[in-house]
């Protein structure tokens, strides 16, 4: 148990010290600008003032996404440190199973510390972690179980157990709803265990199995959907969660032009290039690691399909295939024992152990330097629109507000405002209903303040432009304008 905590300490101090440059939701930024963010917060932050997701306020991630942005609320509502101590937990656990991951697939028991250290450099600072605090980030830990509980008992030869068979079935449903593109890597694994129980003699255990897995994902999905049931919102889920995201979010509607998926794993080297390596290492090892080859290209196949099969290829969507980033860490393990292999066991261990220590202040380091968040560490608050629109906003009695023509842009958040009709924003979905609603809303006059981006409101003569205000995000400027109702 100590050596455990001490693993996490170390995965810990790797994990928060790169996260509070890397992440936009760390205490030395003034705010998290990206309006992916943004729309997770303001529907957990809805979530803790009795406001159901899909039927009170319209996104389309899953349910848990939200419910961990409202447990994150809970720590805070007018700052994202509640985010960022989650993402730092989450991505310290992610640290911690992929250093037992390039352990366990090198057989090298000091490999963890160095490999957690590296993991906690290489992925933060590259374009797929893109401003912090994503889904898919957050769903790293996730998918590094499934892959080390299957990893660990086909490398030890013996079957799963009911345990781990559970918690494989406790992780899919997660998947399920978070973002079921994650499912990939689980239908993977599952392809890989069923043909290794086939092929080995172990069929006889292959049922009782899946029926653990079932119960485990029966389980987290019960509590789901008894939630919603109990919310009364059941039908509401099921056309926002399933099938207008099936069937509506198939194209790059109101978005820019993104690399293809393989060019986009070119720009996150650091993680990807590992990743590959990784697995053919594996490949030509095929007699040492044989199973755990199958298990490997199988979930990364799947998961690399299952995330980009919309047509859709954000540059964050990468991320999730970082975690298998472990593997070419083992393999340069693996050369490094070879290497020295006439060295003295108490000599490489402690050259280990100072590499790890160098390892922990050299991250923010490099990430100051790497990070394309960082230039938002030189901002203030009031340099940006969001809470300069907010002193406009909380002055008046009646503080509602429409966020109208782009994504959630953070200033629900900095004015402390709940949208008061479910379309909150504009999505990247090509929904008739929501752009009716959200045009009904001002041209009605609806809301007190009305909110664009790059674009002046027209068509309506309720609303009288009072401020505006620029900020660079993603690479180019954008102009906001702040409208309120005459």
């Amino acid at each position: 148990m100590k050596k455990i905590l001490l693993r996490f300490l170390f995965a810990s101090l790797a994990a928060f010290s790169v996260l509070a440059v890397c992440s936009k939701s760390s205490f030395l930024y003034p705010m998290n600008d990206w309006v992916d963010v943004n729309c997770f917060f303001t529907v957990g932050r809805g979530i803790l003032h009795g406001l159901v997701p899909y039927r009170d306020l319209y996104e389309q991630k899953g349910p848990l996404i939200y419910f961990l942005f409202a447990l994150a609320g809970q720590i805070s509502e007018s700052s994202f440190l509640g985010v960022w101590l989650l993402e730092g937990l989450c991505f310290s656990w992610f640290l911690y199973l992929g250093g037992r991951i390039t352990e366990l697939l090198s057989g090298r028991k000091n490999a963890f510390w160095v490999s957690a250290a590296l993991l906690g450099i290489l992925i933060p600072v590259t374009p797929a972690f893109s401003h912090g605090s994503s889904a898919e980030e957050f769903f790293l830990p996730v998918l590094a179980l499934g892959l080390l509980i299957v990893l660990k008992a086909m490398r030890e030869k013996r079957p799963l157990v009911n345990r781990e068979g559970f918690v494989l079935g406790l992780c899919t449903a997660a998947a399920l709803w978070t973002k079921y593109t994650f499912c990939g890597l689980f239908a993977g694994l599952a392809f890989a265990v069923i043909a290794w129980y086939l092929f080995t003699g172990k069929a006889r255990r292959l049922l009782p199995l899946i029926g653990v897995f079932l119960l485990g994902v029966l389980a987290l999905s019960a509590a789901v959907v008894g939630w919603f049931a109990l919310k009364g919102a059941l039908p509401d889920l099921w056309q926002a969660y399933f099938v207008n995201n099936l069937t509506q979010y198939t194209q790059n509607i109101r978005s820019g032009h993104y690399d293809a998926p393989l060019p986009n794993l070119l720009n996150n080297l650091s993680w990807s290039l590992p990743g590959v390596l990784g697995l053919l290492w594996m490949t030509v090892r095929i007699k040492k690691h044989g199973w755990e080859v199958l298990a490997g290209w199988l979930s990364a196949v799947c998961l690399f399909v299952f995330t980009y099969w919309s047509g859709r290829r954000y540059p964050y969507y990468a991320l999730v295939l970082a975690v298998f980033a472990p593997f070419g860490l083992a393999g340069a393990a693996s050369a490094a024992a070879w290497v020295l292999k006439r060295v003295k066991p108490a000599v490489k261990s402690i050259a280990v152990a100072a590499l790890a220590c160098l390892l922990l202040p050299a991250g923010p380091l490099i990430a100051l330097q790497a990070s394309p968040n960082a230039y938002l560490v030189d901002y203030r608050r009031e340099d940006l629109p969001q809470y300069r629109f907010a002193e406009i906003i909380t002055q008046c009695e009646d503080p509602s507000l429409l966020n109208y023509g782009f994504l959630d842009g953070g200033f629900y958040f900095a004015s402390s405002v709940l949208p008061s009709d479910p379309y909150f924003c504009t999505l990247n979905i090509d929904l008739p209903e929501m752009d009716q609603a959200l045009r009904k809303s001002f041209l009605e006059g609806k809301t007190a303040f009305v909110v664009t981006r790059s674009q002046k409101l027209k068509g309506s003569s309720n609303y009288t432009l009072v401020d505006e205000a620029d900020l660079p995000f993603e690479g180019r400027t954008w102009h906001y304008y702040l409208y309120q109702r005459k």
